[in-house]
């Protein structure tokens, strides 16, 4: 029988891995096109599925943290993400700015890793110490 707490501890990579997927839908498609490019071929990436996929993953990163907060109760994670995760959307709709958008991303990932961190240390923690 598979223990539930280590499913768990394994469900809370998601939150970096996700993080990664939208570093890849924003900047990946950019390097693939230029790659691509080079060798002849032309492709056209639709800037509004782009924003949306960035946005959706954005969001869904955010949710995955806020699972995990439920866990440990550190509010750090979680306000960065938030943070992260309305500017990455601000940067999408609003008013559009790729360096801010880069910085959004990054401490996005930095909130997803430390919340990875935080509820690979409470399961770890050993009760009654």
């Amino acid at each position: 029988m598979v223990d539930s707490r280590h499913k768990s501890a394994k469900a809370s990579k998601l939150a970096p891995l996700v993080v990664v997927f939208a570093f890849l839908a924003c900047n990946g498609t950019l390097i693939l096109i230029a790659a691509l490019s080079t060798i002849g071929i032309s492709i056209s990436i639709n800037p509004h599925l782009q924003a949306a996929a960035i946005s959706l993953l954005a969001i869904l990163t955010l949710l995955l943290i806020f699972k995990d907060f439920r866990t440990y109760r550190k509010y750090g994670p979680l306000f960065f993400a938030t943070l992260a995760s309305v500017t990455l959307i601000g940067m999408m709709y609003i008013h559009f700015n790729k360096v801010i958008e880069s910085f959004a991303l990054l401490v996005l990932f930095i909130a997803a890793l430390w919340s990875w961190q935080l509820k690979r240390r409470a399961f770890t923690k050993k009760p009654g110490l």
